[in-house]
This record gives C-alpha cells, sequence and structure tokens, in this order.
C-alpha cells in the first residue's frame, strides 16, 4: 500500500514490527542512557540560541498561531484543555497554545530556554504556563493532560516514545515532524568540510511517525506547510553560532574557527552572510488507543 506524505510516494510497512525495526535502526538512536549523554552535548547550543533571543521584541509567533488555529478549528485545543508541550524551547508554541487553553505545561531540559520563555509569557500577560525542566527520558508526570504536542524533538525517537506520549494523554497527540525537501543553505556544506558523522539521528522524518501510527491501529490526520527563511547573519555571528553548534559533534572550536571563518568570509558580502532556511512540516494528530 502506498500513500502521499510530503510530496512523494512512499511505500508503508507490512507489519508493525517491521516497521519499528527499520526505524530504530535507521536511526541509530540507542539506549535510553546514550539519548541521555547526548542530550546534554546540545544544552550548550538551546542556551546559545536562547540568549541571542533574550533582547527582542516579544510577539506570538506566526506560524506557531497557524498550528494552534489549526488545533482549535478541529476541537482539539479550546479554553479547558490542558496541553503538554515536550521540548518547548523558547516556547513558541507554548505561548500560542496558552491564550487559547486552560494551562500549558511547557517542558525542556534547557533552564536559559524556559527562562525566555517565561520572561516572553510575562511580558504577553500569559499566566496559564508552568515551566517544567527535565529530560524526556525520565521524565514521569503525575497527571494526564488533555493534548500532548512536541515540535521538531528528537526525543520522541522510538515506537516506545511514542507509547509514552500516548500514556499520558487523554484526547489528542502532536507532532510536527520535517518532511523531504527541508534545507539549510549552509550546514550541510559545513558539516561535509568539517567532517562530522552525527552519532543518533537528530530528529525523525515525518513519514516514519505515519507509517508506525498506522500500523497501531491509530488514523492519523496530517496537516503540511512549507516554511522559507531568509536573513543576513554579521560574520561574526555566524562564525559563533556555528562554532557552538559543532561543539555538539566533538569538533572543539580551535578547529573549527579557522575553517569557519575562512567559509563566511568567501561567503560574505559587506561582513554580511546571507542564509536560508527552507522547512517542509507535517503536523501529525492521532487520538490514542481507545480514546
Amino acid at each position: 500500500m502506498y500513500y502521499n506524505l510530503s510530496r512523494r510516494y512512499v511505500r508503508i510497512f507490512t507489519t508493525l514490527d517491521e516497521c519499528r525495526k527499520a526505524w530504530e535502526d535507521t536511526g541509530s538512536y540507542g539506549k535510553i542512557s546514550d539519548r541521555i549523554e547526548r542530550n546534554k552535548s546540545w544544552i550548550q547550543y538551546y542556551s546559545y540560541i536562547a540568549q541571542q533571543q533574550e533582547n527582542c521584541e516579544v510577539s506570538f509567533n506566526e506560524h506557531a498561531e497557524e498550528v494552534a488555529d489549526y488545533l482549535a478549528e478541529n476541537g482539539w485545543l479550546r479554553k479547558e484543555t490542558t496541553v503538554l508541550d515536550i521540548g518547548s524551547g523558547t516556547g513558541s508554541y507554548s505561548m500560542s497554545f496558552a491564550k487559547r487553553s486552560r494551562k500549558v505545561s511547557a517542558f525542556d531540559m534547557d533552564s536559559a530556554s524556559l527562562a525566555v520563555l517565561k520572561n516572553n509569557a510575562d511580558k504577553l500577560g500569559l499566566s496559564n504556563i508552568e515551566c517544567i525542566e527535565g529530560m524526556w527520558e525520565t521524565y514521569t508526570p503525575q497527571k494526564i493532560f488533555s493534548l500532548t504536542f512536541s515540535s521538531m524533538c528528537p526525543a520522541i525517537c522510538t515506537y516506545d516514545e511514542l507509547l509514552k506520549m500516548e500514556a499520558m494523554t487523554k484526547d489528542v497527540c502532536c507532532l510536527i515532524a520535517v518532511t523531504r525537501g527541508s534545507y539549510d543553505l549552509h550546514r550541510k556544506s559545513l558539516m561535509q568540510m568539517l567532517e562530522v558523522r552525527p552519532v543518533g539521528a537528530m530528529t525523525t522524518e515525518a513519514l516514519w511517525y505515519y507509517e508506525i501510527l498506522y500500523l497501531m491501529g491509530r488514523q492519523p490526520d496530517v496537516r503540511n506547510w512549507t516554511r522559507h527563511y531568509e536573513y543576513d547573519l554579521p560574520v561574526e555571528e555566524a562564525c559563533r553560532r556555528n562554532e557552538v553548534y559543532f561543539q555538539i559533534f566533538g569538533i572543539p572550536v580551535e578547529q573549527s574557527r579557522p575553517i569557519l571563518r575562512e567559509y563566511f568570509n568567501e561567503k560574505a558580502d559587506a561582513g554580511y552572510v546571507h542564509d536560508i532556511s527552507h522547512l517542509n512540516t507535517a503536523l501529525i494528530c492521532w487520538k490514542p488507543k481507545n480514546k
């Protein structure tokens, strides 16, 4: 059987076990202990990105508003809804959900991101967001949420993690995942130049979620978006951001700095580097078993 997701046809696996094994083998996610160790290496980068947002003008994110409106139009996000936002980061989705629901629990492993979220929520007059710091791999909430949500979060990377997400959900689970055709203009080239070989996939492609949910007997609803961003960064900022990023993969600054500076100086125009981020994403929503 075939279906169309992200503008191409892909084969659905015959059995749940077949799909589960293929997904987990492809991702090479490893044991929970392995994932926890990898998580720690990402915190410095997330904190760096959060710090860049500390003095930015506060407003609701346009795409998060679109997602929240879509959930509300389908009756999944209502005034009485309680939401768990897994991997909330600085809270773009949490804040859009909060103005349409009773309470949002923003869950993230990076304290700096949660601090930015709390500050921005206060400025927007949102008092119904609680921030919870921790890692998904060890998270055991004492309550059930109406809606659980996660966007581009690498933590939801196995069949067991999907079941864990369902177990804390009363009405609907929602995931935003990347689809084919997404790219960053410079990042792939830099990874090749620095010979970066990530251990464990950094995110799960949408088709894996869809296929395994299909074989679990769920009826996933899919809504696709394309977002295209073009912006200019000072050479110094482009270098520093990528120095921090590549430390995640064990590349020390003294190794990456000369390569990054040569690369971005060559690409620069009047001291600025033009960058592009093109994202094709799918919002996948489904009701947990027996819900």
